[in-house]
């Protein structure tokens, strides 16, 4: 279930994260555009030997795990997660671009998403957003796919779309992508907000 929203905290400061000695920062997640990380050779989860799984892809006791493993397990598993995440959000705006809700009786996709899925109203609202704004942007798309960004991220740049700004959001799709890959999603929204203000001189 996507649950995550923006912070709508904004002006607070980003909090910053303590190193901790013999813990490297991770692996980077992927950038957009680069392909997918292989899979295991049966196809079958996690690769054998990866962080928190064992062979065969079967969940390791975190508490087992060493520092620089678990460290890597938490990032890694992230991305995994955005990617996921990713993956049902197009299969709800694919949902909705076929109008499937209205076989159900349903008055909207909306109400469709909060009946069958125990979808709150403001978030299955947020959901349809993404959703829909994916449609328009490949290079965002893609980077959420990847599990280079998250919903959050995607929700940020999604507003650039608005008051008929759709033909320069897609030439400014590319740049949001790559600037969400290392901002934190507050950041993104300004830079959108900043972007908007502009277009919109």
């Amino acid at each position: 279930m996507v649950t995550g929203v923006p912070d709508d905290h904004a002006g607070a400061s980003e909090p910053e994260v303590p190193d901790k000695a013999g813990v490297p920062a991770g692996p980077a997640r992927p950038e957009a555009g680069d392909p997918a990380p292989p899979r295991a050779a049966d196809g079958g989860g996690a690769e054998a030997g990866a962080p928190g799984s064992a062979a065969g892809g079967r969940p390791v006791d975190p508490a087992r795990l060493s520092d620089v493993d678990l460290a890597t397990a938490v990032i890694e598993g992230r991305a995994t997660v955005d990617a996921t995440t990713a993956r049902w959000v197009l299969l709800v705006g694919e949902f909705d671009r076929r109008s499937l809700w209205l076989a159900d009786g349903a008055v909207s996709a909306a109400a469709w998403l909060r009946r069958e899925c125990r979808i709150n109203a403001p978030t299955s609202t947020h959901l349809l957003t993404v959703a829909r704004a994916l449609r328009d942007l490949p290079a965002t798309r893609d980077a959420f796919t990847t599990g280079t960004i998250s919903f959050e991220h995607v929700r940020a740049i999604a507003p650039s779309l608005g008051g008929g700004r759709v033909d320069l959001a897609r030439r400014a799709d590319p740049i949001f992508a790559r600037a969400a890959a290392w901002m934190t999603p507050r950041q993104v929204a300004r830079v959108v907000s900043t972007w908007t203000d502009i277009a919109d001189a």
